[in-house]
């Protein structure tokens, strides 16, 4: 062994590595033999440097040309997590390591050039930018290594499909650099090796099994005295019990790191544990900005917090400390995520990961989580769901190979088909392609030949494939002026005016979408329309929700336990001789003419297949088509027109005779009729050029018309087909046993998700609703005057005078605030001064006003300071008073709608 040599593991000992872990051990001489390399061991494995010592070692023996290694990940926040561990292992051997990302200062982009590392940290998306940068493209000749990280986070989203494109184009200039994925748990090998190199051998290493785990799955109970505790608090008892439990697991194991799926779920449980408990607990989501989450992993690290509770924003390897103990709050959806979420915990080979799964109080979630614990011992992963030659990443990924300089489609074309995910991609697709990107003025194409249009330049640099969905609006309660809660861009892309959905256990009707704002009113459930609700965007596969319904069948023979909040509604079916469940069969509850609930096994997208394509059956001879809504258990059919018995049957028995083909040809068709559409279609315009990234669009009939039939709404049907849609359960319904029924009010376990959707807002409250509205209207500031004697003054309607302060005149008029101009008017009317035509105008207005408060005193004002009222139609609205007071704040809040709704047109 050379001294050099030598010298190099006395520095790596020197740096803390004494023992390699056994990753470590297979990895690093296949590294060091130069071949494509796919390292797979749970977190804590140490596979980061399993990669990164024999690069390190290779440049500190040889020294090669700078930049010569390139290490990718998938999120900024492991970028800064990822240089701190490899600056400081570099700084022993003299070898620069550097980041560079969208949030670089002009200094550090600066430094690259001028001082270029040896190892460089980046993302997918900043790639994208250095590779068209000719002075970064001469540096990055030189890589010799590139190490991608999380690459399981890479096989199924878009940017991963356009990343495999981006290997292709740097192996170009930098002549086939050595390939090397690290992946915790992996649902598809093959396809990991193929995006690494579809040329080249790719060799795995692998620790077997998952790192020695600890995950027990816990349903509270509550008793009397927690039930006085949850009604104080308003909260469910069933919440109260599991907001209690989180409070003994934090205090007893700090630092808890808490996962649920949601961002709303996790302010509201940082929130509740803070105000209940006095615990210190903060929420942590990709909708927060850069610098609080940076702030928020920093304290936890430095255990000024006793939980955090976050999203899949740190599912991913941040180091953010030493973390004791996970808690999954309600189910974690799959298998892979609770692997990847719990074994954050005991970060370390030598150390054991704990979770507890905390079910939610749904009979389905608590059966999920025990089927997902249940799969993941058995060593089930779900399987990678990608699509085949995306257009959008053709679209964006031609534009940056013009940029370098590759022009010909031929060798475009040859490009694209070395990436797994555009081996078929064929040259009539990549035409289409470009037709679209001349129509955007991004590209022109000339004999075979691509060069750059007017918005090349923009469009490369302003697009990615990441969906813009952080945006949220702000919901408000037309009647109350209260804030309700937050919908985020994509939802709110998919409603309309007088769309119902549900929020907080309550179902609201859409009168204005307005910039960042939704105004609602409550809303009644209407017959043969289901209302839009918030699924879980996470799928559950099939085989999740087969194991769920084996439970079912299980239970409902006596053969299987089920804690009480499960066993109870179980019991209450069988006793009500409701159909009995299983995963061989669907039950079909015909609930009176117009609902239609459907037990079946088949996972999110599955359902959301049969749902389609279900609904299009029924509807197809009715003229109007049924309204569906699933979950990976259920699919519930609403419809306008009747429903019978022999409808359904036919409709069943179109779908076992109906093939692929026909299909996926009806899936298209229904599809653009979806409100999920408009946010697809919307995101591929922006992707696709056709829309300026960022842009704030009402997408109108005539927009959607416009995209709807080119490449565009072709590609936002393929995303939705592959991601929401499977076809594979087509052939399973042939093999399904069928049963229908008519039932006169739905089964405990329809009514389960029923419940989700279809809450009614009940008439009782309504009086209420309308003192609220009344209170606000008395609250608002208006400027009163009066005509005879000029005094005025700025106060509260409920504050109102019956008679001028000053000369007892009841001859006193109202205004906005701020309008100085009628106090002018008013003055020169006393003074006899001769008014201009519009200030005459403006007087009368004035007196109109003053008439209707001596007649009807302060009520008046309370309408006056409604949106929408004015002096006009002051008058009309006060007429209302004649047929009781509720009848006329009804017409008030119908006024304030109407304003709200058409203002945007005044404007």
């Amino acid at each position: 062994m050379s001294t050099t040599s030598q010298d190099f593991i006395r520095k790596l000992r020197e740096s803390g590595y004494v023992n390699l872990t056994p990753i470590q051990r297979l990895a690093i001489p296949k590294v060091l033999s130069g071949t494509h390399l796919l390292i797979i061991a749970p977190t804590g494995h140490g596979k980061t440097e399993a990669a990164i010592i024999p690069i390190m070692y290779n440049i500190y023996m040889k020294r090669p040309k700078k930049i010569s290694a390139l290490y990718l990940t998938p999120l900024r926040a492991l970028n800064r997590d990822i240089q701190y561990r490899l600056d400081k292992l570099g700084q022993s051997f003299q070898i620069k390591v550097s980041t560079r990302h969208g949030d670089s200062t002009r200094k550090e982009r600066r430094d690259l050039l001028q001082d270029p590392p040896d190892l460089l940290i980046s993302t997918p998306e900043t790639l994208l930018y250095l590779l068209v940068d000719k002075r970064v493209r001469e540096l990055l000749t030189g890589v010799r290594w590139v190490v991608i990280d999380e690459v399981q986070e890479m096989l199924d989203e878009k940017r991963g499909y356009e990343l495999s494109v981006m290997l292709q184009r740097l192996r170009l200039i930098a002549r086939n650099p050595q390939m090397i994925g690290l992946s915790a748990t992996l649902g598809d090998v093959e396809l990991a090796k193929t995006f690494l190199s579809t040329e080249g051998e790719v060799e795995v290493v692998k620790i077997e099994g998952i790192k020695s785990s600890q995950i027990i799955i816990e349903i509270p109970s509550y008793n009397e005295e927690l039930v006085n505790e949850a009604v104080k608090h308003r909260l469910d008892p069933s919440l109260m019990s599991r907001l209690k439990r989180l409070k003994e697991i934090i205090e007893e194991n700090r630092p808890v790191l808490i996962f649920t799926n949601t961002r709303e779920t996790a302010e509201f449980l940082a929130s509740e544990l803070t105000t209940l408990y006095g615990l210190k607990v903060a929420s942590h989501h990709g909708s927060l900005s850069r610098e609080v989450r940076v702030k928020i992993e920093r304290e936890f690290k430095e255990a000024k917090l006793d939980a955090l509770v976050a999203t899949s924003s740190l599912e991913l390897g941040i180091d953010i400390g030493s973390i004791n103990l996970v808690v999954q709050y309600m189910s974690p959806r799959q298998v892979l995520r609770l692997l990847q979420r719990v074994g954050r915990s005991g970060h370390s080979i030598e150390k054991t990961s704990r979770g507890i799964i905390l079910p939610g109080n749904s009979l389905f979630d608590v059966l999920e989580c025990q089927a997902i614990y249940e799969a993941s011992k058995r060593g089930y992963i779900e399987p990678v769901i990608y699509e085949m030659n995306p257009l959008d990443v053709v679209a964006h990924e031609v534009v940056g190979m013009v940029l370098e300089g590759i022009t010909s489609l031929d060798e475009i074309l040859d490009i694209f088909r070395k990436s797994p995910f555009f081996r078929s991609l064929s040259l009539e697709d990549l035409k289409e392609v470009v037709e679209q990107l001349e129509a955007e003025k991004i590209l022109v194409a000339k004999e075979g030949k691509l060069r750059l249009g007017r918005r090349s330049w923009r469009y490369y640099f302003t697009t990615n494939m990441i969906p813009d969905s952080n945006r949220s609006y702000i919901v408000v309660e037309v009647e109350t002026g209260m804030k309700l809660g937050n919908l985020d861009n994509q939802f709110v892309t998919g409603l309309e005016e007088d769309s119902i959905f549900v929020l907080g256990g309550r179902l609201w009707k859409v009168i204005s979408i307005e910039e960042g704002k939704v105004f609602v009113s409550r809303a009644e459930p209407k017959k043969g329309i289901l209302p839009s609700w918030f699924g879980e965007s996470i799928p559950v596969e099939k085989e999740i929700s087969m194991m769920v319904y084996s439970y079912l069948s299980e239970m409902m023979d006596g053969k299987r336990e089920g804690v009480q909040e499960v066993s109870e509604k179980i019991k209450e079916h069988v006793r009500r001789n409701y159909p009995k469940l299983g995963p061989n069969k669907i039950v079909v509850e015909l609930v009176g003419s117009d609902l239609v609930v459907v037990h079946s096994p088949f996972g999110s997208r599955g359902n959301n297949t049969l749902g389609t394509l279900l609904s299009a059956v029924l509807g197809s001879g009715k003229g109007l088509r049924p309204t569906f809504r699933s979950d990976p258990y259920h699919v519930v059919i609403a419809s306008v027109s009747s429903l019978s018995l022999e409808d359904i049957e036919f409709a069943i028995k179109s779908l076992r005779e109906m093939d692929e083909r026909y299909a996926t040809s009806v899936l298209s068709e229904t599809l653009k009729e979806t409100p999920q559409f408009k946010w697809a279609l919307f995101t591929e315009a922006q992707r696709f050029g056709a829309v300026e990234k960022g842009a704030d669009i009402k997408l109108t009939q005539h927009v959607l018309r416009t995209f709807s039939d080119t490449v565009v709404g072709k590609e936002a049907v393929k995303e939705l087909l592959s991601k929401h849609h499977d076809l594979s359960v087509l052939e399973a319904l042939r093999q399904m046993d069928w049963e229908v029924v008519r039932v006169p009010s739905p089964s405990p376990l329809a009514q389960e998700f029923l419940d989700k959707l279809m809450v009614s807002s009940t008439s009782e409250d309504k009086p209420l609703i309308l003192e609220v509205f009344k209170r606000r209207m008395l609250s608002k500031e208006i400027l009163l005057a009066c005509l005879i004697c000029g005094w005025n003054q700025r106060l509260k309607v409920e504050d109102t005078p019956q008679r001028c302060p000053k000369c007892g005149s009841i001859f006193l008029t109202a205004t906005y605030p701020e309008d100085k101009e009628a106090l002018q008017v008013i003055r020169k009317n006393i003074s006899g001064e001769k008014l201009r035509r519009n200030e005459a105008k403006r007087l009368s207005e004035l007196k109109r006003v003053a008439s209707l408060f001596s007649n009807y005193g302060r009520t008046a004002l309370v309408a006056f300071v409604v949106r929408g009222v004015g002096p006009s139609n002051l008058g009309r609205l006060l007429s209302f008073l004649s047929q009781g007071e509720d009848v006329f704040y009804r017409e008030l809040m119908e006024e304030e709608k109407k304003f709200l709704r058409y203002r945007k047109f005044w404007q």
